[in-house]
């Protein structure tokens, strides 16, 4: 995966002043920030490993978001523990992590969320896909993380981003 710095700049319609951040690798210091704010957010714990991550990076450093791809079995890669800082949720800092990752790994795309985060993992072009159609190592993966939703009465559900054709 291609990993280098660019600045982002985006304003949301409810702020006056744009907010600047800049993404770039995580650095081996932020390893137990990532892993204290996934499981702040509930998010799953396996497979966290800080050399994988991107960060948002305001300009005094400090970390507004995150998020990574993993490798799965069989050249399955999955998109998971996008966490962005409450103070700063709908400013576009998801959005600049997500479309980060959709250009510099090789689709297909996976992850896995929450049925109240399904239309937002749409606008980037990822549609549902059946627990049938997984690949084995996602399959697997599901039907964990499917028990263990069940426990704090939720669903997962599992999206795919394939470029659009054309």
């Amino acid at each position: 995966m291609k990993k280098r710095p660019f600045p982002v700049t985006e304003t949301d319609a409810s702020s006056a002043a744009p907010l600047p951040w800049t993404l770039r690798p995580a650095q081996k210091h932020e390893r137990w920030l990532i892993w204290r704010r996934i499981l702040r957010e509930g998010l799953d714990p396996t497979a966290v490993k800080w050399q994988r991550f991107t960060v948002a990076a305001a300009p005094d450093g400090s970390v507004l978001g995150f998020a990574q791809v993993k490798p799965l079995a069989g050249g399955v890669r999955e998109f998971g523990s996008l966490v962005v800082e409450p103070h700063v949720r709908g400013r576009g800092v998801g959005a600049a992590l997500v479309k980060h990752f959709l250009a510099c790994t090789e689709p297909p795309v996976y992850l896995m969320c929450g049925l109240h985060n399904i239309s937002y993992y749409r606008r980037f072009g990822f549609r549902i896909v059946e627990p049938a159609d997984l690949p084995p190592a996602l399959y697997r993966k599901w039907r964990i993380g499917s028990f263990f939703a069940r426990l704090v009465h939720s669903r997962v559900a599992v999206m795919v981003y394939t470029p659009p054709k054309g």
